[in-house]
């Protein structure tokens, strides 16, 4: 009986032992750890909003006065506060270098609706105001991120910007100041500035063009699987535009009359986006 015994646990054990290699050999393999190396593009979607100045000067002689003894423009200016939609496609590529850092560069262009305006009364008289619409933007960044997990990536990003800005500036006189000109402001001949003809715009200007900057931020983005990736993104974006306002009823014979509006737009973005890695 002990042999029977002895004979019947040897044959239990090799049954045991075969089961767990049949079932180790049918465990499914560790799936691969994706590689973030390669191109990739995808859409993106969001918001924009600006608070930005406007910074007032002149270089004519006739218009210093209104400048230094009336409104004093350069010391108050106007801001430009502005929000609206935005959305675009963006396409980089990313270098996987040491396990958990990447490098890369990435380009983006948004058409946007943020557009936005502001202005100034001075003493019920005169009103200074300044719009800007963002018509669209695009970015060429470098981006530098490093993986929190195999998935997900922490990156910051900065580089060239560019936006197409349609903005306007102006200058009105109050239709009741208008009627109390009696030739003269402040020294300055009415026909230089203000009032005549009754027109309440004294001052106008636009400029519309494609304007440089700059732009940084950060995000974080999150691969579902190997080819797709989900990601959030804060940008900072600053454009410096002047504009140029003529008077609109200049004295003939000398030179125009003008001041300039300088426009520092602050351009702040939150999106978030989807890309395909190829």
């Amino acid at each position: 009986m002990t042999k029977i015994a002895y004979a019947a646990t040897v044959i239990a054990l090799l049954s045991g032992s075969a089961q767990a290699a049949d079932l180790y050999r049918k465990a499914p393999p560790p799936a691969p750890v994706a590689s973030w190396t390669g191109f990739y593009a995808g859409v993106n979607v969001g918001g924009g909003w600006t608070d930005s100045g406007v910074g007032y000067g002149t270089s004519d002689p006739l218009i210093q006065p209104v400048f230094d003894g009336i409104v004093n423009l350069p010391a108050n200016g106007d801001r430009i506060r502005s929000s609206g939609a935005l959305g675009g496609v963006q396409i980089g590529y990313n270098y996987q270098f040491q396990p958990a850092w990447i490098a890369g560069v990435e380009a983006d262009f948004q058409f946007t609706s943020v557009n936005g305006s502001g202005s100034t009364p001075y003493f019920g008289v005169l009103v200074s105001s300044a719009s800007q619409d963002i018509k669209y933007f695009g970015t060429v960044r470098a981006r530098l991120g490093y993986l929190a997990t195999n998935s997900l990536l922490v990156y910051a990003t900065g580089g060239f910007a560019y936006a197409q800005l349609n903005s306007d500036v102006a200058m009105t006189i109050s239709p009741a100041a208008i009627m109390q000109i009696n030739g003269v402001v402040n020294g300055v001949p009415a026909s230089t500035n203000c009032g005549v003809g009754f027109t309440t715009t004294c001052f106008a200007g636009s400029s519309n063009s494609l304007t440089p900057g700059w732009a940084v931020g950060g995000g974080l983005e999150y691969a579902l699987g190997q080819n797709w990736s989900l990601k959030g993104e804060y940008l900072f974006a600053r454009f410096e535009q002047t504009v140029t306002a003529a008077a609109v009823t200049p004295t003939a014979g000398t030179q125009p009359n003008t001041y300039t509006a300088k426009l520092t737009t602050d351009l702040n973005i939150a999106r978030v986006g989807l890309n395909y890695r190829f």
